[in-house]
């Protein structure tokens, strides 16, 4: 009889955790690409009316769960003048290389895809390599957010 207690409360705490153990150390879940990047960025490229440039090297992509923190603050500091205390998502001009959190909870708060987030930082990228505009212009932060809504309510499943 222990033992089927013991198994029961084991099952309902791993159902209810917003954590898992993974080496003995807690790790959040983390949200997982719908689409591929080749497509996000085929659609973001279409919405601003841009072809695909094979000689522009598509960003590295990296998710938050696989990046140390340190190698992020390296990364984006000299672009953002300060070193970032904790990690967001970014695009990195000089590697071009896309950060993006992964943290599965974050977008089912928010009622949000980590796809629509990828979008944003596309368009940064498409913003920067094809059409050779400075990031420091806040003016693009807002085309982002407009690319990046329009992805969110045009592919982005909601839970009923």
């Amino acid at each position: 009889m222990k033992t089927i207690i013991l198994a029961l409360s084991c099952v309902v705490f791993l159902g209810t955790s917003q954590s898992v153990f993974a080496g003995g150390k807690r790790v959040k879940p983390t949200a997982q690409l719908q689409f591929s990047v080749d497509f996000i960025l085929q659609q973001v490229l279409a919405r601003k009316n841009k072809e695909f440039r094979p000689e522009i090297a598509i960003p590295k992509v990296s998710m938050e769960s696989q990046t140390d923190l340190k190698y992020f603050q390296e990364t984006m500091s000299p672009q953002w003048g300060l070193v970032p205390q904790d990690f967001s998502n970014a695009y990195s001009v000089a590697k071009n290389e896309v950060f993006i959190g992964d943290n599965a909870g974050y977008y089912k708060k928010h009622q949000r895809c980590i796809d629509d987030s990828l979008a944003h930082e596309l368009a940064h990228y498409v913003q920067s390599q094809y059409q050779k505009y400075d990031l420091n212009d806040e003016s693009l932060e807002f085309e982002a957010i407009d690319i990046q809504t329009w992805f969110r309510e045009t592919y982005c499943q909601r839970d009923p």
